[in-house]
C-alpha cells in the first residue's frame, strides 16, 4: 500500500523548484515529474537530456489517457471497450494524439506514449500527481490535449552506456550524484524480467513493437485477435 505520508511528500516535491523524483517500478527505476515546464526542466537537468528525445507519461487514469487519443486511430476493440487496454499493463502504449506535424517534448510526429502499470502503489502515485495538476485548459506538453499525467523516463543519464537502472545500489548512486530530492523505493516491486518497458505503437487495428522488453510475450498473447502485429 502507498501511505498518505508518501503521497504528501511526493506532492510537496512536485510543487517545488526541482520537481522530480526517482520511483522504483517492478522492472526498472524511473524518474517522474509533473507535465509542466518546470517538470520538463527538472527532467532535462536530472538526465542531462540529449536533444531530439521525447518523454513518455506515467498513466494514472487510463480513461484520461485513452480519451486524449484520436479515436478513429484506436483499434476497434479498444475504442469499443477502453478497459480492454488493461492487457497492455507492463508496457508503454503509443497512440496518435494530434496531427502528424505536432512536436513537443512529449509528442513525436503526433504520437505520445504512456506507461501502463497494474493497479498498485505506482498507479496511486501517478494518479495523485495527475489529479494535483489537472487544469481547465489544454496542456501544451501534450500538444494541447487535456491530459495531465506526470512525465516518466528511465532513471539514468541520457545515452548511459550501462543502460537502464535495475538494481538498488546503482539507483541510490544516481539519486545522490544528480541531487534528486526524493527517492521512493518499493520492497514489493518485483518482475521476473528487468529493464526498460516495451513500447507498443497502435495505428487502427495494427500494432508495431517499437522496443522490446519485459512482459512483451505475455502481452502479445493477450492482445485481441483483431489486432495485427507488424
Amino acid at each position: 500500500m502507498c501511505n498518505a505520508a508518501t503521497v504528501d511528500e511526493l506532492l510537496r516535491v512536485m510543487h517545488s523548484d526541482f520537481p522530480v523524483a526517482v520511483v522504483q517500478l517492478p522492472a526498472v527505476f524511473a524518474l517522474i515529474a509533473p507535465s509542466t515546464p518546470a517538470g520538463v526542466a527538472a527532467l532535462n537537468k536530472a538526465k542531462n537530456r540529449l536533444s531530439g528525445k521525447h518523454y513518455g507519461s506515467a498513466i494514472g487514469d487510463l480513461s484520461a489517457f485513452a480519451a486524449m487519443s484520436q479515436q478513429e486511430n484506436l483499434p476497434d476493440d479498444f475504442r469499443e471497450n477502453m478497459h480492454g487496454m488493461q492487457v497492455l499493463e507492463g508496457a508503454f502504449i503509443r497512440l496518435r494524439v494530434a496531427d502528424s506535424r505536432a512536436e513537443t517534448v512529449a509528442v513525436s510526429m503526433g504520437t505520445h506514449q504512456g506507461l501502463l502499470l497494474p493497479e498498485g502503489m505506482e498507479r496511486t502515485l501517478f494518479r495523485a500527481i495527475e489529479q494535483a495538476f489537472v487544469a481547465d485548459g489544454p496542456n501544451e506538453v501534450y500538444a494541447g490535449a487535456r491530459y495531465y499525467a506526470p512525465l516518466c523516463t528511465s532513471a539514468n543519464l541520457s545515452g548511459d552506456p550501462f543502460g537502464s537502472i535495475v538494481d538498488l545500489e546503482r539507483a541510490h548512486a544516481f539519486v545522490n550524484e544528480r541531487n534528486i530530492p526524493l527517492f521512493i523505493s518499493n520492497k514489493s516491486a518485483h518482475s521476473e524480467e528487468t529493464g526498460s518497458y516495451p513500447i507498443f505503437s497502435f495505428e487502427k487495428n495494427t500494432v508495431t513493437i517499437m522496443r522490446s522488453g519485459p512482459n512483451q510475450e505475455r502481452i502479445l498473447r493477450a492482445l485481441p485477435s483483431s489486432i495485427t502485429v507488424c
